[in-house]
């Protein structure tokens, strides 16, 4: 059996705040700036930064399967990203 790893980096906006799951991880949704939204879940002692909604982050790791959507609810699908990195994304402002 022949599996290969996706790695990928998204940037995006938090749009549920943190929750602690099973297997102490912390789960949250991100939406990158084409509307497409990730499940993100990074260990809990690896978050670092306080990552709350309406944050920018940048997170990298793998890419997983998808966690179909339900119609019914107006929910979309969320493709997982199990994160090894997550770091709030700083906005930059010129001086006038």
């Amino acid at each position: 059996m022949n599996t290969s790893l996706s790695l990928i980096t998204i940037e995006g906006t938090v749009t549920t705040a943190p929750s602690l799951t099973s297997g102490n991880l912390v789960e949250f949704v991100v939406v990158d700036d084409l509307g497409t939204q990730f499940s993100v879940r990074i260990p809990r002692t690896e978050l670092g930064a306080h990552v709350a909604p309406g944050a920018r982050v940048v997170a990298a790791g793998a890419e997983g399967w998808v966690i179909p959507g339900r119609a019914w609810r107006d929910e979309p699908s969320r493709t997982i990203l199990q994160a090894h990195d997550v770091q709030l994304r700083r906005s930059a402002y010129a001086a006038a």
